[in-house]
């Protein structure tokens, strides 16, 4: 009974009722299933359509960001780059590269040194003497570094630019003594025979400040060769073996000038090798060459980071035995006239911090010096020397400031003779920022040695003489030369 009613319930669904019923549930579902794909379909599409408003946004904001306006950094890289290339154009424009500095600067300098230089370019208050205090090196010289022209010795050498490092010092130090002479008959050397040591013909106190100074320079007037014979009709000529060339190198000389009446004593073979002797020994010489070009020629020091330039020439024979350099032929720099020292002066000083002409002029014998040289030096100061330091009278002169650059008209004999005279050497101190300091180191010349003056009573009379012949100078207990209207110094 209960099976039948069981099938009859099962039959019951077959009838038309029931068939309708089951079609509508089943369209409902087919429905619903349709309508959650399209939704399903239309939340991917809505998603699409949101990635590529995202994606476009971006490229948009992109595009924009590219056309905005450049960061401080870069402008003040650009502004860098200005002042560098108004520097080079200053400073005679032959530099190869033109661009890149401020990044080589930079990657070379340091972040802390970039940050320093771009707060004083955004305010437009950038000095030179701005890159000594920040990098411990002069524009000048930080030039010459991005340029390849310091990259080693031998490179900056082809530049005529050497390099000295002074360690801990707080200044470059020259030392600039006068005239040496080591003729082979009846002068110096012949003592030096005697003796075999220099440290017996030169104190050994100044040995010691001559091999420790960055650059120590000196007159060498005399030939150095075997070859040649005297000038006909010069009364004194000289010349030196080539082995005497070992003295010139324990001295600690770093550079000497040519530009002298005596360099030239035994004709041009002898004037030659006197120069490569000098370049074989790793010493550079100015005021004279195997051509004008040579003989003009500047020679630069690198040292404590500030570039010193060196020139010279000469003025001092009434008889000319002396011949000027020319295209193609080798003699020294005459400047009987100023004009074409004057251009190589000028010349010279675009391209380093602090230049010095080394001049070979004056009367011999003579303490005083005469009112051509007064003219002659104000001309080359102002074509752009820094100091000019004089030689040929074979004593010292007086020293002046002009325009408040220093004269120092004749530094004497510095080894030269058996004469007893007062000499001595100039203690320059050169900074970032330009003469830092200038004293003499005293010295007598007697019986052909050349001697420190120790005790402070012979070193005040020296003082009290050099003060005398010296017009508006004063000279402190310790050799500090200045000019009388800075105050003069308490004693």
């Amino acid at each position: 009974m209960e099976n039948r009613q069981h099938t009859e319930k099962r039959k019951g669904k077959n009838t038309p009722q029931n068939r309708r019923h089951y079609v509508s549930l089943r369209e409902r579902r087919r429905r619903r299933r349709r309508r959650q794909i399209i939704l399903r379909a239309a939340a991917a599409c809505g998603t699409i359509v949101l990635v590529i408003l995202g994606v476009s946004l971006f490229m948009v904001l992109g595009r924009h960001d590219k056309k905005a306006p450049e960061k401080p950094e870069d402008e003040n890289a650009k502004l860098l780059e200005q002042y560098y290339a108004d520097f080079i154009a200053d400073a005679g424009g032959t530099e190869k590269k033109k661009t890149g500095f401020s990044s080589w600067f930079l990657e070379n300098c340091g972040e802390d040194a970039w940050k320093k230089i771009s707060g004083k370019l955004g305010g437009a208050s950038l000095k030179e003497t701005d890159f000594y205090e920040i990098t411990g090196k002069t524009l000048h010289v930080l030039s010459d570094m991005y340029q390849g022209r310091l990259k080693d010795e031998k490179t900056a050498a082809k530049h005529h630019i050497y390099i000295r490092e002074n360690g801990e010092k707080k200044a470059a130090g020259l030392l600039i003594a006068g005239d040496i002479c080591l003729e082979e008959d009846d002068f110096v050397i012949d003592y030096y025979d005697e003796v075999q040591e220099l440290n017996q013909c030169i104190s050994p106190e100044i040995l010691q400040r001559t091999n420790e100074a960055d650059v120590f320079l000196l007159n060498h007037e005399y030939c150095i060769s075997d070859r040649g014979e005297p000038l006909e009709g010069k009364y004194y000529t000289f010349r030196a073996d080539p082995k005497r060339m070992k003295l010139i190198e324990e001295l600690g000389t770093d550079m000497v000038s040519l530009a002298n009446n005596h360099v030239y004593d035994f004709g041009a073979d002898a004037f030659s090798d006197t120069m490569e002797l000098l370049l074989q020994s790793g010493i550079p010489y100015v005021g004279g060459g195997h051509d004008i070009e040579e003989a003009k020629q500047p020679v630069y020091f690198v040292a404590n980071g500030v570039k010193i330039g060196f020139v010279a020439a000469s003025r001092a024979e009434k008889t000319r035995y002396t011949p000027q350099a020319e295209e193609d032929a080798p003699g020294v720099l005459l400047m009987y006239e100023s004009e074409e020292f004057a251009e190589v002066i000028e010349k010279a000083s675009l391209a380093c911090d602090y230049l010095i002409a080394y001049v070979h002029w004056g009367t011999e014998d003579s303490n005083q010096f005469e009112d051509y040289q007064h003219d002659q030096a104000e001309v080359l100061l102002d074509s752009g020397a820094d100091m000019i330091i004089g030689s040929h009278p074979h004593v010292l002169q007086g020293i002046e400031f002009i325009k408040g650059k220093p004269v120092i008209y004749s530094m004497g004999d510095f080894w030269f003779n058996g004469e007893t005279k007062y000499t001595g050497l100039l203690d320059i101190k050169v900074t970032g920022e330009g003469l830092s300091g200038i004293s003499f180191v005293p010295c007598r010349q007697t019986e052909y040695t050349t001697r420190y003056l120790a005790e402070k009573e012979e070193q005040r009379e020296l003082y009290d003489y050099l003060e005398e012949l010296s017009v508006g100078v004063k000279i402190g207990d310790g050799g500090e030369i200045q000019e009388e209207s800075h105050g003069g110094f308490d004693r």
